[in-house]
């Protein structure tokens, strides 16, 4: 587990220094953009484990030249890193569990089509979670997860959007143990964008 720590530190402590604010003239660093957050909620299909989460997000731009090259051809990309606690609530057979998950992915990108007031966008990446989910035999408490969504987000004032989307969302230890079923949901969720 102390390995993992130090993953995580390193990876953050890289986030941190190049989310610095840029000097002038300095067009390689990343500049926040935006920031979100999002509620909703979710289901495995085959268990019938039920997910309610809320989802709070920075949005980071991308170094310039691959900004640039979105915006030519009239796209808005972001690197995101979006931390999640969720309340997990399984009551369907013989085992009836509640419990929780916190987790955060640090590798997530945005992609908005257009800037009208009504716009399409994708989104995917990667995380890990912590959970005690029980009912499962999930191997371990830390999982992994990749996960990608579409939706649409209304511009309700300048600077602020009402979003709605469909996530999938897929959740295993990676290989961490020897059991490792995995665990597939389908979120809906609703929130706001503060540009």
């Amino acid at each position: 587990m102390r390995f993992f720590q130090t993953i995580v530190l390193a990876v953050l402590a890289c986030l941190l220094y190049s989310a610095a604010p840029a000097s002038a003239g300095d067009g390689g660093r990343l500049e926040f953009r935006e920031w979100g957050i999002r509620a909703g909620g979710g289901i495995n299909p085959s268990s019938y484990i039920q997910y309610y989460a809320i989802h709070p997000y920075v949005g980071l731009s991308l170094w310039d030249p691959a900004s640039r090259w979105f915006e030519k051809y009239g796209l808005h990309a972001l690197w995101m890193i979006e931390p999640w606690v969720a309340y997990v609530n399984d009551d369907h057979g013989k085992y009836k569990t509640e419990s929780f998950e916190i987790g955060v992915s640090p590798l997530f990108a945005r992609l908005v089509f257009g800037d009208r007031s009504l716009r399409p966008f994708l989104e995917g990446g990667e995380g890990a979670v912590y959970t005690d989910l029980r009912k499962q035999d999930l191997g371990t408490r830390l999982q992994f997860t990749s996960q990608l969504g579409a939706g649409l987000e209304y511009e309700i004032s300048p600077g602020l959007a009402l979003g709605f989307q469909v996530r999938i969302r897929h959740m295993s230890n990676a290989g961490m143990a020897s059991s490792n079923p995995g665990i597939n949901t389908i979120y809906g969720l609703l929130g706001l964008t503060f540009h």
